[in-house]
C-alpha cells in the first residue's frame, strides 16, 4: 500500500479509534467484492482499505506508524540516526567531539593518511532491520523465492526454505554495496 493510511479511510490523523472503525465500516459495505462482482477497482479500493484498516484500527501499530517506526505496509523502516544521538556532553571525547584541539589531526604529511589507514581493519555492523511479510501455503511448504525491497530502494532476493512454519523468523545476512571513493585522475 503506497497511499498514506489515513486518506485511504478519509480520516484525520487525529481521528478516534472509533472514528477510523466507522469509516473503515463504510468504505468495506460500498467497496467489498461481493457486492461489486468483477469490479476489479473496487477490490483494490477494499483491500486498500483493508489494509489501512489493519494498520490505523490496532492502537500499538498506529503508534508505531505515526512515530515513523513502520511504514503504511507495516514494515519496520530503519531507524534515522542524528548527529545529536553521536554527539556527547561537552568535554567527552567521542567520535564527533574532542578536548584535543585541533591536535588530534595528526602530524603526517596527508591529511586523508588517517581516512586510508582504516580501511581493511574490518567493517562495522549496520542497524539490523526487520520485515514481515505473508508466505502462501504452497511456497511455505515447498520452499520458494521471493523478492523484497529495501527501504533504501535496493532488490533482495530472498529464499524461503521447504518447511517454513506459521511465525517462524528467518534471520539474512546483507552487505550493502560498498562504493569506494577514487581521487580525480589528472586526465
Amino acid at each position: 500500500m503506497a497511499n498514506d493510511p489515513y486518506q485511504t479511510l478519509g480520516v484525520a490523523k487525529d481521528a478516534t479509534q472509533k472514528e477510523i472503525q466507522s469509516a473503515y465500516r463504510k468504505l468495506a459495505k460500498k467497496l467489498h467484492p461481493d457486492l461489486n462482482p468483477g469490479d476489479k477497482n473496487a477490490e483494490d479500493r477494499f483491500k486498500e482499505a483493508s489494509a489501512a484498516y489493519a494498520l490505523l484500527g490496532d492502537e500499538e501499530k498506529r503508534a508505531r506508524f505515526d512515530k515513523g517506526e513502520i511504514d503504511a505496509s507495516g514494515t519496520e523502516q530503519a531507524p534515522r540516526n542524528y548527529y545529536r544521538d553521536y554527539a556527547a556532553s561537552p568535554g567527552a571525547d567521542t567520535r564527533y567531539q574532542s578536548t584535543s584541539g585541533f591536535s588530534d589531526f595528526g602530524d603526517s604529511d596527508d591529511i586523508f593518511s588517517n581516512f586510508f589507514s582504516r580501511r581493511g581493519r574490518g567493517t562495522a555492523r549496520g542497524n539490523d532491520m526487520h520485515f514481515s511479510m505473508e508466505v502462501d501455503f504452497l511456497d511455505a511448504a515447498n520452499g520458494s523465492k521471493k523478492q523484497i525491497t529495501l527501504p533504501d530502494g535496493t532488490a533482495l532476493d530472498l529464499q524461503i526454505p521447504a518447511g517454513t512454519h506459521d511465525g517462524q523468523m528467518l534471520m539474512l545476512r546483507y552487505r550493502a554495496p560498498f562504493t569506494a571513493c577514487r581521487p580525480p585522475s589528472d586526465n
